[in-house]
Protein backbone atom coordinates (compact mmCIF):
# COMPACT_ATOMS: atom_id res chain seq x y z
CA UNK A 1 0.00 0.00 0.00
CA UNK A 2 1.81 3.40 -1.04
CA UNK A 3 0.77 6.57 -0.08
CA UNK A 4 2.90 9.27 -1.82
CA UNK A 5 4.85 12.02 -0.30
CA UNK A 6 2.42 14.74 -0.91
CA UNK A 7 -0.57 12.77 -0.13
CA UNK A 8 1.12 12.43 3.44
CA UNK A 9 2.71 15.45 4.27
CA UNK A 10 0.07 17.89 2.17
CA UNK A 11 3.09 19.34 0.03
CA UNK A 12 1.37 19.73 -2.84
CA UNK A 13 2.96 22.55 -4.14
CA UNK A 14 6.36 21.01 -4.07
CA UNK A 15 4.38 17.42 -5.61
CA UNK A 16 5.32 18.55 -9.17
CA UNK A 17 9.02 18.98 -8.82
CA UNK A 18 9.06 15.33 -7.87
CA UNK A 19 7.29 13.99 -11.09
CA UNK A 20 9.46 11.37 -12.97
CA UNK A 21 11.14 12.51 -16.32
CA UNK A 22 13.25 9.53 -16.75
CA UNK A 23 13.05 6.52 -18.20
CA UNK A 24 12.60 3.08 -15.75
CA UNK A 25 12.33 -0.51 -15.84
CA UNK A 26 8.34 0.32 -16.34
CA UNK A 27 9.56 1.41 -20.36
CA UNK A 28 10.33 -2.00 -21.21
CA UNK A 29 6.92 -3.61 -21.73
CA UNK A 30 5.32 0.35 -22.55
CA UNK A 31 7.89 1.75 -24.58
CA UNK A 32 6.23 4.32 -26.42
CA UNK A 33 4.69 6.25 -23.40
CA UNK A 34 6.92 9.07 -21.79
CA UNK A 35 7.61 9.35 -18.04
CA UNK A 36 4.99 11.07 -15.53
CA UNK A 37 4.33 9.17 -12.67
CA UNK A 38 5.63 9.71 -9.23
CA UNK A 39 7.82 7.39 -6.68
CA UNK A 40 7.12 5.69 -3.14
CA UNK A 41 10.16 8.10 -2.40
CA UNK A 42 11.06 11.53 -2.88
CA UNK A 43 14.17 11.20 -4.12
CA UNK A 44 13.45 9.07 -6.61
CA UNK A 45 13.08 9.84 -10.52
CA UNK A 46 13.00 7.14 -12.47
CA UNK A 47 10.98 4.33 -10.82
CA UNK A 48 7.25 5.50 -10.35
CA UNK A 49 4.66 3.60 -9.27
CA UNK A 50 0.69 3.04 -9.96
CA UNK A 51 -0.60 4.21 -6.16
CA UNK A 52 1.65 6.92 -5.52
CA UNK A 53 0.95 8.71 -9.05
CA UNK A 54 -3.10 8.24 -8.27
CA UNK A 55 -2.05 9.51 -4.68
CA UNK A 56 -0.22 12.64 -5.68
CA UNK A 57 -2.98 13.79 -8.56
CA UNK A 58 -5.26 13.15 -5.87
CA UNK A 59 -3.71 15.95 -3.70
CA UNK A 60 -2.75 17.92 -6.95
CA UNK A 61 -6.42 17.94 -8.66
CA UNK A 62 -6.70 21.51 -7.48
CA UNK A 63 -3.48 22.40 -9.04
CA UNK A 64 -4.39 21.04 -12.26
CA UNK A 65 -6.73 24.23 -12.85
CA UNK A 66 -3.96 26.66 -13.25
CA UNK A 67 -1.32 23.90 -14.88
CA UNK A 68 -2.63 20.93 -16.53
CA UNK A 69 1.00 20.05 -17.77
CA UNK A 70 1.64 17.85 -15.39
CA UNK A 71 -1.76 16.22 -14.96
CA UNK A 72 -1.80 15.79 -18.69
CA UNK A 73 1.25 13.66 -18.69
CA UNK A 74 0.53 12.05 -14.89
CA UNK A 75 -2.80 10.50 -16.39
CA UNK A 76 -1.51 9.53 -20.08
CA UNK A 77 1.45 7.63 -17.78
CA UNK A 78 -0.90 6.39 -15.86
CA UNK A 79 -3.69 4.85 -17.94
CA UNK A 80 -1.12 3.49 -20.49
CA UNK A 81 0.13 0.93 -17.24
CA UNK A 82 -3.19 -0.35 -17.34
CA UNK A 83 -2.29 -4.15 -18.04
CA UNK A 84 -3.86 -6.10 -20.84
CA UNK A 85 -6.15 -7.96 -18.84
CA UNK A 86 -7.47 -4.72 -17.52
CA UNK A 87 -6.27 -4.33 -14.09
CA UNK A 88 -3.12 -2.26 -12.83
CA UNK A 89 0.26 -3.57 -10.94
CA UNK A 90 2.26 -1.75 -9.07
CA UNK A 91 5.65 -0.98 -10.76
CA UNK A 92 5.81 -2.41 -14.52
CA UNK A 93 3.21 -3.63 -17.26
CA UNK A 94 1.83 -7.04 -18.03
CA UNK A 95 4.79 -8.82 -16.31
CA UNK A 96 2.87 -11.56 -14.82
CA UNK A 97 4.24 -15.00 -16.51
CA UNK A 98 3.76 -17.31 -14.59
CA UNK A 99 7.35 -19.05 -15.55
CA UNK A 100 8.96 -16.37 -13.62
CA UNK A 101 7.89 -17.63 -10.47
CA UNK A 102 9.67 -21.24 -11.54
CA UNK A 103 13.15 -19.70 -10.49
CA UNK A 104 14.73 -21.36 -7.73
CA UNK A 105 14.58 -17.65 -5.25
CA UNK A 106 12.45 -17.48 -2.37
CA UNK A 107 9.51 -15.49 -2.73
CA UNK A 108 10.15 -15.19 -6.78
CA UNK A 109 6.65 -14.76 -7.54
CA UNK A 110 5.99 -11.82 -5.49
CA UNK A 111 10.03 -10.70 -6.05
CA UNK A 112 9.88 -11.19 -9.74
CA UNK A 113 5.95 -11.10 -10.77
CA UNK A 114 3.99 -7.52 -10.67
CA UNK A 115 0.54 -8.70 -12.45
CA UNK A 116 -2.84 -7.11 -11.90
CA UNK A 117 -3.65 -6.54 -7.82
CA UNK A 118 -7.43 -6.07 -6.73
CA UNK A 119 -5.76 -3.37 -4.52
CA UNK A 120 -3.85 -1.52 -7.22
CA UNK A 121 -6.87 -1.98 -9.31
CA UNK A 122 -9.45 -0.86 -7.33
CA UNK A 123 -7.07 2.15 -6.02
CA UNK A 124 -7.02 3.29 -9.35
CA UNK A 125 -10.66 3.27 -10.35
CA UNK A 126 -11.28 4.91 -7.36
CA UNK A 127 -9.24 7.93 -8.33
CA UNK A 128 -10.53 7.81 -11.90
CA UNK A 129 -14.26 7.89 -10.69
CA UNK A 130 -13.75 10.44 -8.03
CA UNK A 131 -11.75 13.00 -9.00
CA UNK A 132 -11.69 12.66 -12.98
CA UNK A 133 -15.58 11.68 -13.70
CA UNK A 134 -14.31 9.45 -15.83
CA UNK A 135 -17.38 7.27 -17.36
CA UNK A 136 -18.77 3.88 -16.92
CA UNK A 137 -18.79 3.56 -20.67
CA UNK A 138 -15.28 4.08 -21.08
CA UNK A 139 -13.15 1.11 -22.20
CA UNK A 140 -10.37 1.72 -19.59
CA UNK A 141 -13.22 1.86 -17.06
CA UNK A 142 -15.09 -1.33 -18.38
CA UNK A 143 -11.85 -3.30 -18.32
CA UNK A 144 -10.71 -2.80 -14.91
CA UNK A 145 -13.96 -3.33 -13.85
CA UNK A 146 -14.70 -6.74 -15.13
CA UNK A 147 -11.05 -7.42 -13.99
CA UNK A 148 -11.98 -6.97 -10.58
CA UNK A 149 -15.13 -8.50 -10.39
CA UNK A 150 -13.35 -11.73 -12.43
CA UNK A 151 -11.21 -11.87 -9.45
CA UNK A 152 -13.21 -11.56 -6.76
CA UNK A 153 -12.91 -14.62 -4.36
CA UNK A 154 -15.62 -17.13 -3.43
CA UNK A 155 -16.18 -15.68 -0.32
CA UNK A 156 -16.72 -12.44 -1.27
CA UNK A 157 -13.65 -10.45 -0.63
CA UNK A 158 -10.36 -9.67 -2.76
CA UNK A 159 -6.65 -10.08 -2.03
CA UNK A 160 -4.73 -6.82 -1.38
CA UNK A 161 -0.70 -7.35 -2.29
CA UNK A 162 0.33 -4.69 -0.77
CA UNK A 163 -1.65 -4.43 2.43
CA UNK A 164 -3.13 -6.65 4.64
CA UNK A 165 -4.59 -8.22 3.02
CA UNK A 166 -8.17 -9.63 2.42
CA UNK A 167 -9.96 -6.65 4.56
CA UNK A 168 -7.37 -4.00 2.61
CA UNK A 169 -7.90 -5.56 -0.89
CA UNK A 170 -11.84 -5.74 -0.19
CA UNK A 171 -11.62 -2.19 0.99
CA UNK A 172 -9.57 -0.75 -2.30
CA UNK A 173 -12.03 -3.24 -4.46
CA UNK A 174 -15.34 -1.80 -3.43
CA UNK A 175 -14.41 1.96 -3.52
CA UNK A 176 -13.03 1.63 -6.58
CA UNK A 177 -16.08 -0.43 -8.05
CA UNK A 178 -18.70 2.56 -6.22
CA UNK A 179 -16.43 5.23 -7.02
CA UNK A 180 -16.76 4.39 -11.28
CA UNK A 181 -20.50 3.69 -10.63
CA UNK A 182 -21.22 0.08 -9.98
CA UNK A 183 -24.67 -0.67 -8.32
CA UNK A 184 -24.90 -1.28 -4.87
CA UNK A 185 -27.23 -3.78 -5.22
CA UNK A 186 -25.11 -5.77 -7.65
CA UNK A 187 -24.40 -9.27 -6.93
CA UNK A 188 -20.12 -8.66 -5.98
CA UNK A 189 -20.85 -5.76 -3.85
CA UNK A 190 -23.40 -7.40 -1.54
CA UNK A 191 -21.33 -10.52 -1.52
CA UNK A 192 -18.67 -8.67 -0.38
CA UNK A 193 -20.35 -6.20 2.37
CA UNK A 194 -21.81 -9.60 3.73
CA UNK A 195 -18.40 -10.82 3.82
CA UNK A 196 -17.04 -7.95 5.68
CA UNK A 197 -19.77 -8.18 8.23
CA UNK A 198 -19.47 -11.67 8.81
CA UNK A 199 -15.50 -10.95 10.32
CA UNK A 200 -16.84 -8.01 12.27
CA UNK A 201 -15.63 -8.63 16.05
CA UNK A 202 -17.68 -8.11 18.73
CA UNK A 203 -16.03 -4.81 19.97
CA UNK A 204 -17.18 -3.21 16.90
CA UNK A 205 -13.66 -3.45 14.86
CA UNK A 206 -11.61 -5.84 11.95
CA UNK A 207 -8.66 -7.17 12.70
CA UNK A 208 -6.32 -9.70 10.58
CA UNK A 209 -3.16 -11.21 11.08
CA UNK A 210 -0.08 -11.06 8.86
CA UNK A 211 -0.39 -15.37 8.27
CA UNK A 212 -3.29 -14.37 5.77
CA UNK A 213 -1.04 -13.60 2.87
CA UNK A 214 0.48 -16.83 3.85
CA UNK A 215 -2.33 -19.29 4.14
CA UNK A 216 -4.08 -17.71 1.48
CA UNK A 217 -6.87 -17.10 3.41
CA UNK A 218 -8.27 -14.58 5.92
CA UNK A 219 -7.11 -15.15 9.52
CA UNK A 220 -8.42 -12.90 11.96
CA UNK A 221 -6.36 -11.25 14.69
CA UNK A 222 -7.26 -11.93 18.13
CA UNK A 223 -7.93 -8.06 18.60
CA UNK A 224 -8.90 -5.26 16.35
CA UNK A 225 -6.84 -2.57 14.97
CA UNK A 226 -7.85 1.15 14.10
CA UNK A 227 -6.39 0.23 10.80
CA UNK A 228 -8.33 -2.54 9.82
CA UNK A 229 -11.53 -0.74 10.78
CA UNK A 230 -10.99 1.83 8.96
CA UNK A 231 -10.64 0.31 5.85
CA UNK A 232 -13.67 -2.06 6.93
CA UNK A 233 -15.93 0.89 7.77
CA UNK A 234 -14.85 3.15 4.16
CA UNK A 235 -15.55 0.26 2.15
CA UNK A 236 -19.18 -0.23 3.99
CA UNK A 237 -19.84 3.43 3.70
CA UNK A 238 -18.95 3.13 0.24
CA UNK A 239 -21.47 0.53 -0.73
CA UNK A 240 -24.21 1.01 1.94
CA UNK A 241 -27.07 3.27 1.41
CA UNK A 242 -28.02 3.60 5.12
CA UNK A 243 -26.32 3.83 7.98
CA UNK A 244 -26.37 -0.35 9.35
CA UNK A 245 -25.52 -0.52 13.45
CA UNK A 246 -22.82 -2.71 12.64
CA UNK A 247 -21.24 0.45 11.00
CA UNK A 248 -22.35 2.64 13.89
CA UNK A 249 -20.15 0.12 15.67
CA UNK A 250 -17.57 0.66 14.09
CA UNK A 251 -17.40 4.36 14.05
CA UNK A 252 -18.11 3.82 17.80
CA UNK A 253 -14.26 1.67 17.77
CA UNK A 254 -12.72 4.00 16.73
CA UNK A 255 -13.65 7.24 18.67
CA UNK A 256 -12.98 5.32 21.83
CA UNK A 257 -9.99 3.60 20.42
CA UNK A 258 -8.50 6.75 19.51
CA UNK A 259 -6.15 7.13 22.89
CA UNK A 260 -5.32 3.05 23.04
CA UNK A 261 -1.58 2.35 23.08
CA UNK A 262 -1.48 -1.29 22.54
CA UNK A 263 0.29 -3.99 20.29
CA UNK A 264 -2.08 -3.43 17.95
CA UNK A 265 -0.84 -0.25 16.88
CA UNK A 266 2.92 -0.92 15.90
CA UNK A 267 1.11 -4.38 14.02
CA UNK A 268 1.98 -4.23 10.69
CA UNK A 269 -0.70 -3.40 8.17
CA UNK A 270 2.06 -3.51 5.12
CA UNK A 271 3.09 -5.93 3.35
CA UNK A 272 6.60 -6.32 1.36
CA UNK A 273 7.10 -9.90 0.62
CA UNK A 274 4.78 -12.49 1.87
CA UNK A 275 6.02 -14.86 4.65
CA UNK A 276 8.89 -12.45 4.66
CA UNK A 277 8.70 -9.17 4.93
CA UNK A 278 6.18 -6.81 6.54
CA UNK A 279 6.15 -3.03 7.42
CA UNK A 280 4.69 -0.66 9.99
CA UNK A 281 3.62 2.72 8.94
CA UNK A 282 2.91 5.09 11.84
CA UNK A 283 0.89 7.40 9.98
CA UNK A 284 -1.64 4.80 8.75
CA UNK A 285 -2.66 4.68 12.21
CA UNK A 286 -3.75 8.54 11.54
CA UNK A 287 -4.49 8.75 8.04
CA UNK A 288 -7.26 5.88 7.46
CA UNK A 289 -9.43 6.63 10.99
CA UNK A 290 -9.81 10.26 9.98
CA UNK A 291 -10.57 9.21 6.20
CA UNK A 292 -13.11 6.39 7.07
CA UNK A 293 -14.69 8.85 9.71
CA UNK A 294 -14.91 12.36 7.19
CA UNK A 295 -16.49 10.12 4.46
CA UNK A 296 -19.42 8.74 6.92
CA UNK A 297 -19.63 11.70 7.98
CA UNK A 298 -20.20 13.46 4.59
CA UNK A 299 -22.41 10.58 3.11
CA UNK A 300 -24.50 10.99 6.49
Amino acid sequence: MFFSTCFILGTYRTAPSRQHYLYGDWAVHNPYQIPGGWGFSNINTMNPDIDDTTAALRALRKEALNNRSFWDRGMKWLLSMQNDDGGWGSFEKNVNKSSLSWLPIEGGEKMLLDPSTPDLTGRTLEFLGNFTRSSYNQTFIKQGVKWLLKNQRSDGSWYGRWGICYIYGSWCALTGLIAVKVRRDHPAVRKAVKWLYSIQNDDGGWGESCKSDIQKKFIPLPASTRVHTAWALDALAAAEETVTPQMNQAVNYLLNSKDENSWTITYPKGQGLPGGFYIHYPSYEYIFPLLALAHFVKKW
